[in-house]
């Protein structure tokens, strides 16, 4: 598939395109052009002009349909291979093509060179004569131009084409990156402007409360602590709603929530098993981003991506045996925290001794297998004891505790509070 002139603007900031190769240019002292696929140029980075030979050459209109068309061809070689495509154009210099390909989208090429890889000999005087003869041209004023033609080696040239793919491939990386992140943000941005109307529209009883945005918080830092990635975006989606709408017109105000929110995440993930220098590496990189965020849609499009960092690192282990075993556990644990449970039971699950799954929660998660499957149990006490229609006694007993005063004395320690507090605080 190819792309007219008029598309190419949609996948490159002119800006950052001139910037770039200009860059190349300046550090080689190469010139370079954009053309697209039909070899007709749209762009030429940098401050070097066209050579005299060459502006002697395209100043003929046959000659100039001669480069044309010279490009277009190398254009599709160069795309055909993916990688760079040295040619001498029809006056004789040596080019090279970098393809410009997207998604299997032909953009067309960067066109690079127009040099001698050798001093003009007799042949290449005798062969000038041939094309000025051609285009009627006047043969002396070619000759005179010969001179200002850079000669550099092969080396160079191939070292030099190498180093552009290498630019061009960076270039429509970034550009990618960056098309898709703004159609995820206006995704994003209509998919809250539509919340914030269904809102408006609804009963007087969709106000949102703080307290309201407190509770999905906990609940979702909760689900971060489990690991349970698809229950954590579900309330990370309804969270980051409802501090939209409650910050409208107020962005710098969401901006500070999602701050915070971010900051919570990431001690929810270490206390999940993530690694804490690694969650602290993540949060830095998310603060540093920040910092050039303006829109507020920007900001949940990235916090949405650390939630997602978070989750992957909070397992992942140097030994993947390791990784596969300490997984498997926790899902033993959050399939089976309801029943009477111990260490001994999970080894026999996975076929290994119980002092060694003892050693893989001490080093890996940094907690003995005791205080996970505790915390487990607690989390999704947590979760039944907003529904009015389970006991505390019912609840203690559906999370795998057979001692309500023990339940008590353990869901405070974790809590703050005792389950029976926290039950009366929801309702």
């Amino acid at each position: 598939m190819v792309m007219n002139r008029s598309s190419l603007d949609g996948f490159f900031d002119p800006s950052y395109l001139e910037n770039i190769l200009g860059n190349f240019t300046q550090a080689t002292g190469l010139r370079i052009e954009a053309v697209n696929y039909r070899g007709e140029t749209f762009s030429i980075p940098g401050s070097l002009d066209r050579s005299p030979f060459c502006q002697c050459i395209r100043n003929n209109p046959q000659g100039n349909k001669r480069c044309i068309d010279s490009y277009k061809r190398a254009t599709s070689e160069a795309v055909k291979w993916d990688e760079p495509y040295f040619f001498r154009c029809h006056a004789g210099l040596v080019i090279w093509a970098v393809p410009i390909l997207s998604k299997d989208i032909t953009l067309g090429s960067i066109i690079c060179g127009q040099v001698l890889l050798w001093k003009p000999d007799r042949f290449f005087i005798q062969e000038l004569q041939d094309i000025s003869k051609g285009l009627k041209i006047d043969p002396e004023e070619l000759n005179q131009a010969v001179p200002n033609l850079s000669i550099i080696s092969a080396d160079q040239a191939q070292a030099a084409a190498n180093l552009l793919f290498v630019v061009v491939s960076h270039i429509l990386k970034n550009n990618l990156r960056a098309l898709e992140e703004e159609k995820a943000y206006k995704v994003l941005q209509q998919q809250l402007h539509d919340q914030i109307l269904k809102r408006k529209k609804g009963p007087r009883r969709t106000d949102i409360s703080y307290e309201s945005i407190l509770k999905d918080e906990r609940r979702f830092l909760q689900y971060i602590r489990l690991g349970d990635k698809s229950r954590a975006f579900a309330t990370l989606e309804n969270l980051i709603i409802k501090i939209y709408t409650k910050s409208t017109g107020e962005p710098q105000l969401a901006k500070d929530r999602i701050v915070e929110l971010a900051a919570l995440t990431s001690r929810a993930a270490v206390e999940g098993g993530s690694d804490a220098e690694q969650a602290v590496t993540i949060l830095s990189s998310f603060y540093k981003k920040l910092e050039n965020m303006e829109r507020v849609e920007e900001i949940i499009y990235f916090i949405k991506q650390i939630v997602d960092e978070f989750l992957e690192n909070i397992f992942i282990l140097a030994d993947k045996k390791h990784l596969s075993l300490v997984k498997d556990a926790r899902s033993f644990i959050l399939h089976n925290h309801a029943q009477p449970l111990t260490i001994a039971d999970a080894a026999q699950h996975l076929f290994i001794s119980p002092s060694h799954l003892s050693r893989l929660f001490r080093q890996q998660l940094d907690c003995t297998f005791n205080d996970y499957l505790t915390r487990v149990r607690v989390e999704k006490a947590v979760e039944l004891l907003k529904k009015p229609e389970f006991s505390v006694k019912d609840v203690a007993l559906a999370v795998g505790f057979q001692n309500q005063s023990h339940f008590a004395k353990v869901f405070r320690k974790y809590i703050g509070v005792t389950p029976l507090v926290y039950r009366n605080s929801l309702f």
